[in-house]
């Protein structure tokens, strides 16, 4: 499951929990498509709060051949765990040639000012 932080033309930020589902995907596909495609820099802020993967396992490369666009994420900010890390990362790096930085869950202020350039509100807490 996850749940939108900011949506903004261009910046879209992520918590997400346990799996991405089927649903999740039907849901998080078009966040993902609007963002991209809502700014000439698009940027993708993932912070993974026991984040188990995708389920089922397919999931991701349906959603590698659905985002074939013609843009791109230019920074994707992962928060989590280094075993969070492990599962998405290699994902993302196969969707999306974006800048790509991991931040521990005790740098989520340092990840959402590297994601915002200071022009964003303060990171949601809840």
């Amino acid at each position: 499951m996850f749940r939108v932080l900011l949506n903004q033309p261009g910046r879209l930020a992520l918590r997400v929990a346990d799996f991405i589902t089927a649903d999740d995907y039907y849901d998080l596909r078009p966040l993902l498509d609007t963002t991209l495609h809502s700014a000439g820099e698009a940027r993708l802020y993932w912070e993974m709060e026991y984040f188990r993967g995708w389920q089922p396992d397919e999931l991701w490369r349906d959603l590698q051949f659905d985002l074939t666009v013609t843009a791109d994420f230019a920074r994707i900010a992962l928060v989590g765990t280094p075993e969070n890390a492990a599962l998405i990362t290699p994902v993302m790096q196969t969707i999306f040639r974006a800048e790509l930085r991991s931040f521990a869950l005790d740098q989520k202020e340092v990840a959402w000012q590297w994601f915002g350039d200071d022009e964003l509100p303060p990171l949601p807490t809840k």
